[in-house]
């Protein structure tokens, strides 16, 4: 009898122990289940869907996205430029896009802890509003700790090892259905440092 208390206990104890690493290696992670990866741009398909799977519902808690509903708003992430490599508040970068298929979206630059840069600076973020494009739509912007002669500019000052956040409102139901291979904006290096190398 004390042998088979014993087995059930321990059995309970690596199932508690399975359980909440599981779950705290998932959200310490930012691993999603649905995740989709859009030329470095990342997003979930089952953010702001009843078909969230409590890990996401643990990380969204935890990093304080507000995930509307995918009719509303379409949440994409990026933590590397085109060439694959990290972000760094150094580096001076060139984001360049096209008109989307949304009533408005914006890119937002946050700190490692989620939170926006804090420099003084004003400049978190650019959107479909404050941002002019050419006849066709295309337009680009800077994302460097010095605004020089940007027409556009996200301050990168103090944020380390930035993310970037692009958000579209409204989405046309192209953009739903084609997380995946929708057409979003690239991010290039142009310079790191005081030497531009």
């Amino acid at each position: 009898m004390i042998k088979r208390i014993g087995f059930v206990l321990s059995i309970l104890v690596i199932g508690v122990a399975l359980g909440v690493g599981s779950a705290l290696f998932m959200i310490s992670r930012g691993t999603m289940i649905g995740a989709v990866d859009n030329s470095y741009w990342r997003t979930s398909s089952t953010i702001g869907s009843t078909d969230a799977d409590p890990y996401t519902r643990a990380l969204i808690a935890r990093i304080g996205l507000l995930g509307l509903n995918q009719n509303e708003t379409i949440y994409y992430n990026r933590t590397r430029d085109d060439a694959g490599d990290t972000f760094d508040a150094a580096c001076t970068y060139r984001i360049e896009g096209g008109a989307m298929a949304a009533r408005w979206w914006s890119i937002t630059l946050y700190a490692p802890d989620n939170y926006l840069a804090q420099n003084g600076d004003g400049a978190p973020s650019i959107d479909a509003t404050s941002i002019e494009g050419d006849e066709q739509g295309r337009w680009q912007a800077s994302v460097s700790p010095r605004r020089a002669d940007a027409a556009h500019w996200i301050s990168s000052k103090n944020a380390d090892a930035f993310s970037l956040s692009l958000r579209l409102y409204n989405p046309e139901a192209a953009i739903r259905e084609h997380m995946g291979d929708v057409a979003l904006p690239s991010v290039t290096r142009v310079s790191c440092g005081e030497g531009g190398q």
